[in-house]
């Protein structure tokens, strides 16, 4: 009777579990949609994105020990695994698939979502390593712009080199090497820097 009565007891906390996760993903993707909304269009200048919670049902063989490459039997049981489908509109284009983009236009949608995910619940800090190695100089601006609204919230490290990234920047430190082939660090604040070339 105790195991019988613990066995149900663990399958109502399960239920409850599920369902606090299901709602909380949800509550998660939405506010995740809002921010990825506005930081699209900050990209691209207009147009939409927004994510969306997709279910996929897969059958799975009763019998999962020999992993066979077998045809999957009718009696298979049935799961249901939900996913996330990215949806974009781009301004003056008819293309919302995200594999029919241009690699900066891939680029500056994937940019977007990670900073729109960073923002929901922004951390003291982000490291951001070459996330803007593919994209051209104009594209680099709408990329610096972010940064300069995602630095009100986060202190930012940012590995480029992207020069338009640099200017964005209130310290530099690059490496250098002289002639003796020792490798230097070298930092410097814009600030300094703009009152040395006056």
């Amino acid at each position: 009777d105790d195991l019988n009565s613990g066995i149900e007891a663990l399958r109502v906390l399960i239920s409850e579990l599920k369902e606090t996760l299901d709602v909380q993903f949800k509550e998660g993707v939405e506010k995740i949609n809002k921010q990825f909304q506005d930081f699209f269009v900050l990209m691209f200048g207009g147009g939409g994105a927004h994510l969306s919670v997709v279910t996929e049902n897969k059958k799975v063989k009763k019998n999962d020990e020999l992993d066979l490459a077998t045809d999957i039997e009718d009696d298979g049981e049935v799961l249901f695994e939900q996913g996330i489908e990215i949806n974009i509109n781009i301004p003056q284009k008819k293309v919302k698939d995200l594999h029919m983009l241009s690699g900066g236009e891939r680029s500056l949608t994937s940019i977007a979502l990670l900073f729109a995910i960073s923002q929901v619940n922004p951390p003291p800090f982000l490291v951001l390593d070459e996330t803007d190695a593919a994209l051209d100089e104009a594209n680099s601006r709408k990329y610096g712009n972010m940064l300069e609204n995602l630095s009100k919230y986060s202190q930012l490290v940012v590995v480029t080199h992207n020069r338009e990234t640099m200017s964005r920047a209130q310290v530099l430190y690059g490496v250098t090497m002289d002639s003796t082939g020792v490798s230097k660090l070298l930092s410097i604040r814009l600030q300094d820097a703009s009152a040395y070339a006056k």
